[in-house]
């Protein structure tokens, strides 16, 4: 039988204790800015670097130091005076997922269940005094929800949280989050008998009220919780684990070459854990990393005061507050925001127009592109349709293949494109550079271009692993 740990529920840091004389203060005051980064207000996880100081309450010195370090292991990107949180820390996000088993395990039958009603469906777990969204399936709609993996709400303010506050077997949302909003949610039991996670569902008052959507859809819930918990009950999963811990965090970086040494050793200790190895000791832990021992119990003990991991007899167990780490902003990403910089970086040393497209029916889509400034440039704003087979990105869309090239989409201009792949290996997008045809080299553009979409690529492996990202 497959053992399905049971989600710790951490005490309440809102009076958090002095942290003990061996946690390593580097790692708090780096934790404590990924936190205000997620946090931030206008909720993609940037912030200028004066803000950030202000709302840590740490010196702007500390600040640029431990920003600088988590741009050396690419889990922020620096833009000027603003701090971004980049695509990579989702691996620390991928490792609480993983080891928490419910997305992994339960995920592809929420998504089934939200199929079949037509409504938004969510999984969460405990985490302290809120509950902690660990899977979505969202319905676009003009009036959408904007729950994501890695929000959290007070437990006492939402069906989830009501599920597991008050042992219920079938909890009612009435608006309790916001007006017009209303949900149900249910227990998914573990073989023990143990609420592992709630699953609910979510609508509004134009499709629902509430009293009506738990009759609307009882059936259908209580069949997919039938089947979660029969997934639970298997071991049949257990054939499927990885047999390692994933890649460190580092992703080839040099930790000793950080500005802040502590702090990018001790961010490591969370990639770690996976669906194989959900609980780890500190021998495994310090293996698993190269760290010292001693390295790796300053940073358990760090954690372990924060909240993000607990300790059960002799081994280590992450917990959702991990979440907390970037999950919510970055999990809201879309394809063209990934690539970004990596298209800004290009066009800045081609210093040529580069643009990123999708299929539109019998067109190609621009949805990013970068010009840079210049007396004779090329006009292809975002949201612009072109026939696929005058540009070299709606040709390779069409047609498949590592590489394309076409003259247009008007007299004079020439474009060369790459394919950019998901997780799966399919095409989803189309990198390209589009100049005057008398500049620039096929060859050597067709280089750059399939560097820069290896790089765009990786992050989105990297985002998509648990949640899913639009490609427009």
């Amino acid at each position: 039988m497959l053992e399905v740990p049971t989600v710790p529920t951490m005490p309440s840091t809102s009076l958090t204790p002095q942290p003990p004389a061996e946690a390593v203060a580097p790692l708090m005051r780096g934790l404590d800015v990924l936190r205000s980064l997620t946090a931030a207000a206008d909720g993609d996880g940037t912030l200028a670097l004066a803000d950030l100081a202000r709302v840590t309450g740490l010196a702007r010195s500390t600040v640029d130091r431990i920003c600088a370090t988590l741009a050396h292991l690419g889990l922020v990107r620096l833009d000027g005076r603003d701090a971004a949180l980049a695509p990579p820390l989702m691996s620390v996000a991928n490792a609480c997922l993983d080891a928490l088993r419910v997305p992994g395990l339960l995920g592809p039958l929420a998504d089934e269940l939200a199929d079949e009603l037509d409504e938004s469906v969510s999984l969460a777990v405990p985490d302290g005094t809120d509950i902690r969204f660990v899977h979505q399936v969202l319905r676009r709609r003009a009036l959408s929800i904007s729950f994501r993996v890695g929000d959290a709400l007070p437990m006492a303010g939402c069906a989830p949280g009501l599920v597991f506050r008050d042992d219920l077997p079938l909890a009612v949302d009435d608006q309790l989050v916001e007006p017009g909003l209303v949900a149900v949610a249910v227990p998914v039991r573990g073989p023990d008998g143990s609420a592992v996670c709630a699953l609910s569902v979510v609508s509004h008052t134009s499709r629902h009220a509430a009293g009506e959507l738990a009759g609307a859809v009882r059936g259908p819930l209580e069949a997919c919780v039938r089947s979660m918990e029969s997934v639970l009950d298997t071991s049949s999963y257990a054939s499927g684990l990885c047999p390692g811990p994933p890649a460190s965090i580092a992703g080839g970086a040099d930790l000793g070459r950080a500005p802040i040494v502590s702090l990018a050793r001790g961010l490591t200790v969370l990639t770690v854990f996976n669906a194989a190895h959900p609980a780890l000791t500190l021998t495994e832990i310090a293996e698993a990393t190269g760290l010292a021992r001693a390295t790796a119990r300053r940073a358990l003990i760090t954690y372990d005061h924060l909240g993000y991991v607990t300790r059960e007899d002799h081994t280590y167990r992450l917990t959702p507050r991990v979440l907390a780490l970037g999950c919510a902003p970055l999990s809201r990403t879309t394809l063209p925001r990934i690539a970004a910089p990596h298209i800004a970086a290009l066009s800045e040393r081609l210093g040529e127009s580069v643009g990123l497209s999708v299929p539109d029916g019998a067109a190609v889509r621009c949805t990013a592109r970068v010009t840079p400034r210049r007396v004779m440039s090329v006009d292809i704003g975002v949201g612009s349709r072109l026939p696929a087979a005058d540009t070299a990105a709606g040709r390779l869309l069409r047609d498949g293949g590592e590489l394309a090239v076409a003259d247009g989409p008007e007299a004079g201009l020439r474009s060369v494109a790459v394919p950019v792949r998901d997780r799966a290996g399919r095409v989803v997008s189309a990198l390209d550079v589009t100049a005057h045809q008398g500049r620039g080299d096929d060859a050597a553009w067709a280089a750059e271009l399939t560097g820069a979409a290896e790089r765009i690529a990786a992050d989105l492996h990297v985002t998509s692993r648990f949640v899913t990202v639009p490609v427009h």
